[in-house]
């Protein structure tokens, strides 16, 4: 069998053309250990001051910049309750329980430095309300100029200037639009929705093509997000044996095999199987044989996003069933993850998939009628 080139191009709002984004082999930080005396003892702003400061950038910068003209407009008047919204909601709603914790404790502060989070921080916040309160349109609209903002800010900054004093700013706002991007494609009218359309799984692929960008490596071992970094240890090349599947997920595992098997995929060294599925069946293996699929798995789940090769992504595109059916898996353990921007979005585009699939093999059914 013989495969396309199987090198990733860029996949999501991380440039790698640009001079400051070019990257190498993800560097491996399976097995680093959190060590706090690495970072220095900056302490994060008073959150007061950092939603008055906030309040002043949105003021000069007249965003948003319409006259309330109904009751459900959004205007800077909401944005304080946008504020304590993202710092005060206790629940499991922003990944895993560490990510949560660095998001809340240090978006605000870097947030005040850099514009593009400020931005992605008030669209996530306002997506959460919009999912809690989809009749009140504010939300709605709140999120829709936030994200946009925020992408055209983190966009431009990528081009200009990525270095060690926005890197962990720029890993912030990369983890809010990997989950906004899940949650939003489910947002889209399915209608209107074209079979092929993958985009939402370019949104989710930023944080490993930062990782990679080789001015900010040597920041790895010393960001504030190492302990976010490091949650994805289990899928070190270093794992080891791997147990039988005994949890309640493992109905998948034989279908994990009989896809191995259709897909020919080396099973002993599959980081160097030039198979398109061979990464991704890896990862999916894996999975099937965790304990338990939840919030503390997050990190786990999203390796399969992070790592899926580009050429796998042009498959999907192609509406390959093989690799259909292999994402489809994976949407279903994602689909146990129990937070706002997954468990739904997640369970709806596994549908999708297989509604696609059957509707294919409807198609090549002979009519035995006619």
């Amino acid at each position: 069998m013989k495969y396309e080139d199987c090198s990733e191009a860029s996949l999501s709002p991380v440039s790698t053309s640009s001079p400051a984004s070019s990257t190498s082999p993800l560097p491996d930080i399976s097995t680093v250990v959190f060590d706090s005396e690495r970072h220095s003892a900056v302490e994060p702003m008073p959150r007061e001051l950092a939603k008055a400061r906030i309040l002043m950038h949105l003021e000069l910068a007249n965003q948003p910049n319409n006259l309330k003209a109904s009751d459900d407009a959004y205007t800077r008047a909401d944005v304080p309750e946008l504020f304590d919204h993202f710092i005060d909601t206790a629940e499991a709603w922003a990944g895993s329980s560490e990510c949560q914790r660095v998001l809340q404790t240090w978006s605000p502060s870097l947030s005040v430095m850099h514009t593009f989070l400020l931005h992605g921080m008030l669209a996530f916040s306002a997506s959460h309300l919009q999912s809690l309160r989809p009749w009140e349109k504010k939300y709605g609209l709140a999120a829709a100029l936030h994200c946009g903002l925020s992408l055209q800010g983190f966009s431009a900054t990528l081009s200009q200037r990525v270095d060690h004093d926005n890197a962990d700013a720029l890993f912030a706002c990369c983890y809010l639009h990997t989950m906004l991007a899940l949650y939003n494609k489910s947002r889209c009218d399915q209608a209107s929705m074209v079979d092929n359309d993958f985009a939402w799984l370019r949104g989710m692929k930023g944080i490993p093509i930062l990782q990679r960008t080789n001015v900010l490596r040597p920041h790895l071992n010393h960001s504030i997000w190492l302990p976010v970094f490091v949650e994805t240890k289990a899928y070190s090349a270093e794992i080891g044996h791997l147990p039988t599947p005994t949890n309640e997920h493992s109905a998948a595992f034989p279908q994990i095999e009989i896809l191995r098997a259709q897909c020919q995929v080396n099973r002993l060294d599959p980081d160097n199987d030039e198979n398109p599925y061979a990464i991704p069946l890896a990862h999916l293996d894996r999975l099937s044989r965790l304990s338990s699929i939840g919030n503390g798995q997050i990190g786990m789940l999203m390796v399969f996003i992070g790592r899926m090769p580009e050429c796998f992504v042009a498959l999907l595109e192609r509406l390959d069933p093989l690799a259909m059916r292999i994402l489809a898996l994976w949407c279903d353990y994602a689909g146990q993850v129990e937070q706002w921007w997954c468990t739904g979005p997640a369970r709806q585009e596994a549908a999708r998939l297989r509604r696609i699939l059957q509707g294919r093999e409807t198609s090549k059914t002979p009519d035995t009628l006619a």
